[in-house]
């Protein structure tokens, strides 16, 4: 096997689910794209997300200590795109996308239209240049029974296939179901 030196060495690597976050502090609410995230613990229940410092929602999640990851099907194609190229410096993206939420007990904004949420408490954050990593301990979360159930996603159903974004020009794909026999020996 021949290999080569990658110009963007990320992309190698950027099949993480893409999701809508969504923050808010006082009064003003945003939601932007985000493909770098991951768990990052089991107990507590801990996920990352890498947030550019220039994004309008980094001061947001910064002075609220607060994020809800809603994580979106292909349905939501357009939303995702949307969210992702637009700034909140130039349009309230909700109200431009007509997207619709409520609000949870702990204050959280969970968007109607996705088929999973985590909402998180910031616990602690790292410096990583252009970026900021913010580990965010999930403190509710909740998904469509058809999408998710006993432990895992539903990948017969075509609304539970996850989006992922390959980095290269706006592409994405789906999600879909490897079967592996239990007992093959590898």
């Amino acid at each position: 096997m021949k290999l080569k030196n990658i110009e963007n060495p990320t992309r190698l690597i950027y099949h993480n689910p893409v999701s809508l976050v969504t923050s808010n502090h006082k009064e003003i609410k945003n939601v932007f794209t985000v493909s770098w995230l991951c768990s990052v613990s089991n107990h507590p229940p801990m996920v990352m997300i890498s947030v550019d410092k220039k994004r309008f929602s980094f001061n947001l999640i910064k002075q609220s200590g607060k994020f809800v990851i809603n994580i979106p099907n292909i349905k939501m194609i357009k939303d995702v795109i949307y969210c992702g190229n637009v700034s909140r410096k130039n349009k309230d993206k909700f109200e431009e996308r007509n997207l619709m939420y409520s609000v949870s007990d702990k204050g959280g904004i969970i968007l109607n239209d996705t088929i999973a949420y985590v909402e998180c408490e910031v616990k602690n954050e790292f410096d990583v240049g252009d970026h900021i990593l913010f580990i965010g301990e999930i403190i509710t979360s909740g998904a469509e029974e058809e999408a998710y159930s006993n432990g895992s996603w539903n990948l017969k159903n075509e609304n539970a296939k996850t989006l992922h974004f390959l980095g290269e020009n706006g592409r994405y794909i789906t999600i879909d179901e490897i079967n592996f026999k239990k007992n093959n020996n590898f």
